[in-house]
């Protein structure tokens, strides 16, 4: 074992959109549109220079955690921020369907618990979700002034969310040492 087997909830989240957005529309899976790349990238933006991205959207995350006013420390409260960069008419199509799948509370909780035992199980994801929500920050407007736009090279609109989750581990600390 080592630090890799920590489950990681963005990851888990990720994975398990991407699966429900295949499931709902089955062309995302062809080779020319995603093939078998899970269009979710970490921090940085490193494959948006690529012709391979072109007209294709795209999330970049990174996680964030917060502070949580229960005193119960094994309950996680963690949010996950998605830079969805994609053009106009996907952009509201890509935000819609990630509202729809990950913004119901402790249903979509049930779900993912459900995805993980079907891809892995908690040896593989070693996190239970109890809820996960969606907030979005910014519109896809062209008129909103923290929109960034760069019609130069790439004419994608930048709409930002935010999932904020609720989960708790598995395994303890003492079950990888």
């Amino acid at each position: 074992m080592g630090l890799s087997d920590f489950g990681i909830a963005p990851i888990i989240v990720n994975n398990y959109l991407w699966s429900v957005m295949k499931l709902i529309e089955p062309t995302l899976t062809q080779s020319k549109n995603y093939g078998t790349t899970i269009p979710f990238f970490p921090l940085g933006d490193s494959n948006s220079g690529k012709k391979g991205w072109e007209n294709k959207s795209y999330v970049i995350y990174d996680r964030m955690f917060k502070a949580m006013k229960d005193p119960f420390y094994p309950i996680k409260c963690e949010e996950i921020k998605y830079h969805l960069k994609a053009k106009e008419q996907d952009s509201f199509i890509w935000g819609s369907a990630i509202q729809q799948i990950l913004d119901r509370q402790d249903d979509v909780g049930k779900d993912v618990n459900n995805w993980i035992r079907n891809n892995g199980g908690s040896v593989k994801y070693p996190i239970y979700f109890h809820s996960l929500r969606v907030f979005q920050l910014s519109e896809s407007m062209p008129t909103d002034p923290g929109n960034v736009r760069d019609l130069s090279s790439r004419p994608y609109y930048i709409s930002e969310f935010i999932i904020d989750m609720k989960y708790h581990y598995t395994k303890s600390l003492e079950d990888y040492l």
